[in-house]
């Protein structure tokens, strides 16, 4: 009986160390992998409130988004989707995804637009909601990929489960609308 004992408390201890416990992972990728993603690459992550919101390419060869929630020290997969085609003939293309559909209502506020800038000439570009309530009206951040590409993302100011459409609209270096999409 002790021996046995023993070897279960050996193999709880393992267990708990390993990191393999629904408390968390202790690296975001393991935490992308245990959620069930798969992935080439990660393009880029931008810290949030109660997480990291994470651009990667997807098998398929289009980006997708998703966040992983931090939990302490460790990490644990939350949503993610909005596949946007990468590499694209477009100058730009949107995508957008609720990061939030997993958590309860009075913790929503990820609803997230992004997608990639081919056209060099698109140094800024701005985002706007149509309708009366305007959930998001800013500039995108920009993040430089590679051979010209560019990641643009754009978190909505406040939450909403009603997306009537939005504007986009690109701006070069001078100010000038380059792009406009609406």
């Amino acid at each position: 009986m002790i021996k046995a004992a023993k070897t279960l408390f050996l193999v709880l201890l393992m267990f708990v160390f390993s990191g393999c416990t629904n408390n968390g992972y202790k690296s975001i990728e393991e935490a992308i992998q245990q959620g069930g993603i798969q992935y080439k690459q990660i393009y880029h992550q931008h810290e949030v409130n109660k997480g990291i919101i994470i651009f990667y390419e997807n098998p398929n060869g289009g980006i997708d988004a998703g966040i992983v929630y931090k939990m302490g020290d460790k990490y644990k997969w939350g949503f993610g989707g909005g596949t946007v085609s990468f590499p694209s003939k477009e100058d730009v293309t949107w995508g957008g995804v609720n990061l939030d559909i997993n958590a309860r209502d009075q913790e929503k506020q990820y609803w997230l637009y992004y997608g990639i800038i081919k056209d060099t000439q698109i140094t800024t570009l701005h985002i706007e909601h149509k309708g009366p309530d305007k959930y998001i009206d800013k500039d995108a951040e920009i993040v430089k990929l590679f051979d010209g590409y560019k990641l643009w993302f754009a978190l909505q100011d406040k939450y909403s489960e009603i997306q009537p459409g939005f504007i986009l609209t690109g701006y070069n270096k001078d100010g000038v609308s380059v792009y406009h999409l609406e």
